[in-house]
């Protein structure tokens, strides 16, 4: 199969997408399917950073496009970055021959791409299949970038519904995203396959917990390290996980580490400085390969979702601190994938937001806990990741999802 797939991030970026696409497209290139990747020429984190505009990894042909660079630091820059590369990217797009490709993949970031691929793709009759790992515009709505019921928001539906119409195929994360889909189209579909995303932790750290390199190199010393790693992101408030660690800041058994960026970084900051918080540090992203040290010298991992966001997005760095054997500390809506998955691990933590005087009282009782205790609840974290959201397994899935829609739709052409 010749397969195309177009998004924003890509390797070398260490945003999940760009990791969990990346992984993907390699997993179908040792299958035999012939790939390429059309992205950002800009770093997505540091945009100053560039790669080239042609290279080929691991089999993977990438061809990336000369977008603005203007990074997020800006909602007017974001916009710009986002409108450049789509406008290119459909250009790329309008000049595929028909017999140039057997399938195109969309990603829902940036939004709108999808809708004009789609587009595009229907007119030259070459399959779409679309992987949804968030939902617009109801996320949009959600994080406060566009007003309810306004005109802007009705547009985005619309071209969001027209995506879950005519897509030859779409993947989603969760049965609470896929449920969605059905209530907004009123329909239900056939060709949704339901697919979480796999733990990208390469290595495990499996020494003794204070002999761990990264715990070492920054001074956590025995103390219990709360971790929250990855993309600070508006969606995900960090206001009781903050408030928990102001009314724990004189007691030396425990350390707040956050790890990556985002914009509620800056929340984390303020609050570091506005309440003295010698407990909170913050630390930059690790590269993959050391991904398993920094995520393993944690005693909990953090997993937050907005309330109002279920359905609409899918934080999956449970999967990873799952498969490491970390138990979670979860702050966010009493139903939801990450619920679903705790339900079968006992002894993790769970709070709702606003709730910072329980999340105290369990973080208090987490640490009176024997470390054999603590361990036994990564141990059955660990297990149920094994069983169910092993990276085999998952990018096994994907892979036959992906390479049946292209030979159905090669048996039974769909007519425009």
């Amino acid at each position: 199969m010749r397969i195309v797939c177009i998004s924003q991030v890509y390797w070398p970026d260490t945003t999940t997408m760009a990791q969990h696409l990346t992984d993907l497209c390699e997993v179908l290139v040792e299958r035999g399917n012939q790939v390429s990747v059309y992205t950002s020429q800009h770093n997505y984190e540091h945009p100053d950073v560039t790669y080239r505009k042609y290279e080929e990894h691991k089999g993977v042909r990438i061809f990336r496009l000369a977008n603005t660079g203007f990074g997020k630091k800006t909602k007017l820059g974001r916009l710009m970055d986002v409108l450049s590369f789509n406008g290119l990217s459909v250009l790329e797009l309008i000049c595929f021959r028909r017999n140039k490709y057997d399938l195109v993949i969309g990603m829902s970031t940036p939004p709108l791409l999808a809708y004009f691929g789609l587009h595009i793709t229907r007119l030259k009759k070459i399959p779409f299949l679309f992987w949804a790992m968030d939902l617009q515009p109801e996320l949009s709505i959600v994080a406060g970038y566009i007003q309810k019921d306004s005109t802007l928001a009705r547009s985005m539906q619309k071209k969001g519904d027209y995506i879950f119409r005519y897509s030859d195929k779409i993947i989603v994360l969760d049965n609470y995203m896929e449920q969605h889909i059905y209530t907004r189209l009123g329909m239900r579909r056939e060709n949704v396959d339901i697919i979480p995303v796999w733990p990208v932790v390469e290595n495990l750290y499996e020494g003794f917990r204070l002999d761990n390199p990264y715990r070492i190199k920054n001074g956590f010393g025995d103390r219990i390290v709360i971790m929250y790693s990855g993309n600070h992101a508006v969606i995900h408030p960090l206001a009781t996980l903050l408030q928990a660690a102001v009314k724990l800041k004189n007691d030396s058994r425990f350390v707040f580490v956050h790890i990556g960026g985002g914009v509620r970084l800056k929340e984390v900051l303020e609050y570091k400085e506005k309440y003295e918080l010698d407990n909170v540090l913050t630390l930059p992203y690790e590269p993959r390969e050391n991904i398993h040290l920094s995520l393993g010298s944690a005693d909990l991992q953090v997993v937050v979702l907005g309330n109002g966001c279920v359905g609409y997005t899918h934080p999956n760095k449970i999967y990873g601190a799952m498969f490491i054997s970390k138990p979670i500390l979860y702050i966010g809506p009493e139903r939801s994938h990450i619920t679903d998955i705790l339900d079968n691990c006992p002894g993790n933590i769970r709070v709702a937001h606003g709730d910072s005087g329980l999340l105290v009282r369990k973080l208090l009782d987490f640490a009176d806990m024997r470390e054999e205790e603590r361990i036994a609840i990564g141990q059955r974290n660990r297990a149920y990741a094994t069983k169910y959201l092993h990276p085999n397994v998952l990018l096994e899935s994907m892979a036959r999802s992906i390479e049946n829609t292209s030979r159905k739709i090669t048996m039974q052409p769909q007519s425009l």
